[in-house]
């Protein structure tokens, strides 16, 4: 974890930095190695979108909504539908931040260092992405997201 991240009364579960690298679907195949990657389409829709861009450039450093809403200048609807149209790509990854000192904080940031398109041997598009590496403290944070989410 990133000391920047962190302070007395905050636990911050956002991963670390490295690079690990997986393929998105390929184009009109329904099925992908990885069934955790999303289809070519729902990627470059994402990139395709001008406030989506915008998010991702914004997202320098895990960053909230309303966070975001301020630096975005847009609607809080838009923020949300965005990021869920950015996490549907996996492009963006949501972490809650645990404060001991008031509310518990949900937290955005990209989930991608690098975005590349090619054309395979079967002349389908693939698009590959390359993502922070999943570590010790990353396993932490997918616990308590996965808890969260069962609760």
């Amino acid at each position: 974890m990133t000391e920047k991240y962190l302070t007395p009364r905050r636990l911050s579960l956002i991963p670390t930095r490295a690079n690990r690298t997986e393929t998105a679907a390929k184009m009109g195949q329904g099925t992908t190695e990885n069934e955790d990657e999303p289809p070519v389409s729902t990627v470059l829709q994402s990139l395709e979108d001008d406030k989506c861009r915008v998010i991702l450039e914004a997202l320098r450093e895990p960053k909230s909504a309303s966070e975001l809403q301020n630096s975005c200048e847009l609607p809080r609807s838009t923020v949300y539908r965005k990021l869920e149209r950015l996490s549907d790509a996996a492009l963006v990854k949501e972490y809650t931040e645990i404060r001991r000192d008031g509310p518990n904080a949900t937290l955005y940031e990209r989930d991608f260092t690098d975005i590349s398109i090619s054309i395979d041997d079967e002349d389908e598009f693939e698009v590959t992405i390359n993502r922070p590496t999943g570590d010790a403290e990353d396993r932490m944070a997918a616990f308590w997201s996965a808890m969260k989410d069962e609760s």
